[in-house]
């Protein structure tokens, strides 16, 4: 593992590639990070051997920069490049070092994000952040819809995600679910062969077209940041080209991947959708036409239904107790369940075999793990 003087001393290697040359990065501040990546903000000064015939440039440097350093994964330094140049509402790519898989951006300094603004105390002000969000979050997926062969260029050589294996893993686990439940009820449980069949009309958006899009993929609520100018989006190490629906689906469950994830109130979702759509269709008008659209990110939110019931469910079985921070996040089940209860709803038109499944398995929950799998609300709509 690096530790925080030697990263700040590899950073000088990509901040000599910065616009005003010969800086120096000094009082390095460690903002954490994960096995993969580390992150630091850096105070930029003029290299001292070289102040005195530069002291006009000063003016021009930036008071700090983050410095983000991956240290075993390059694909996520690559995607990443590629989302800080490609995106819309990101900070600057001011270096990059290919050596060291280090990245210099512009610091957007310590702003809100919308979990803060979700697990606030502010009512209006967490409904206000997230139909921002939304609608932003639409305008920077459909603006990047030029930018699409690109990004597939230079993504030529990542190591891509095996999504097919863990969408198998999923429908193992929700089948095991569903299978504890008719053993308790006496029922028929939904079989294979058919939530594979309904899944495969879902598939479809693995080939996106001219719905594609260039997107952090990762756009969950702490990624997010709120400014002067509006919402900025952190964190784009999942960078990829993808269907605007898998993007679209983190306002219609909402956070499709994320920890941040409570009952949201009446109304949100749905408001959190349109907004996006709006937003997207600044851009991509033809991308939102309907009946399509909501068809396809209903079948986006399935898809990521099912692979969220097998990224989680040892976490789920074993009982951990926080998905994200504690005291803050959910537990594991509870999310879960919440996950399984919602597609029972929302996918039954769709995928009824599928909804089915999934119906059975929060029943099983329930019935296994009693009222501790129970969500509550978002603190801000309490």
């Amino acid at each position: 593992m690096h530790d925080t003087i030697s990263l700040a001393e590899q950073a000088l290697a990509a901040a000599r590639e910065l616009p005003a040359a010969s800086l120096h990065l000094v009082d390095p501040v460690d903002l954490g990070g994960s096995e993969r990546s580390r992150v630091l903000r850096c105070r930029v000064e003029l290299d001292p051997r070289t102040r005195a015939e530069r002291s006009g440039a000063a003016a021009d440097l930036p008071a700090t920069v983050i410095i983000k350093h991956f240290l075993s994964d390059a694909g996520g330094f690559t995607r990443e490049s590629v989302g800080l140049d490609l995106c819309r509402r990101t900070p600057s790519l001011l270096a990059r070092d290919e050596e060291h898989h280090l990245i210099v951006m512009s610091d957007l300094g310590t702003l809100p994000t919308l979990a803060d603004l979700l697990l606030g105390d502010d009512h209006d002000a967490a409904w206000a952040g997230a139909r921002t969000w939304a609608r932003a979050l639409g305008e920077t997926a459909g603006a990047s819809r030029d930018q699409v062969t690109e990004a597939e260029h230079r993504l030529v050589g990542v190591e891509r995600w095996d999504a097919d294996a863990d969408l198998r893993n999923g429908v193992d686990r929700l089948l095991e679910a569903a299978a504890a439940a008719a053993a308790g009820s006496g029922t028929a449980a939904p079989t294979r062969a058919a939530i594979e069949a309904e899944l495969a009309a879902a598939l479809h958006l693995r080939t996106p077209g001219r719905s594609a899009i260039v997107s952090p993929t990762d756009t969950c609520p702490d990624n997010a940041v709120l400014g002067p100018d509006g919402w900025s989006f952190l964190d784009l190490e999942g960078t990829d080209v993808e269907h605007a629906a898998f993007a679209a689906a983190y306002a219609m469950l909402p956070f499709a991947t994320c920890w941040c994830v409570f009952d949201p109130p009446p109304g949100l979702t749905d408001m959190l959708l349109t907004e996006f759509s709006a937003g997207l269709a600044e851009h991509a008008p033809d991308v939102v036409a309907e009946p399509g659209w909501s068809r396809a990110v209903r079948q986006a939110c399935a898809l990521y239904v099912v692979l969220v019931t097998g990224w989680l469910w040892l976490s789920t079985v074993e009982g951990r107790p926080y998905v994200g921070p504690a005291g803050l996040a959910p537990s594991y089940r509870q999310l879960m369940v919440s996950r399984w209860r919602w597609g029972a709803l929302n996918l039954r038109d769709d995928f009824p075999q599928l909804a089915a499944a999934m119906g059975a398995a929060a029943g099983w929950a329930l019935e296994t793990w009693g009222p501790e799998v129970e969500m509550t609300g978002y603190r801000a709509f309490r």
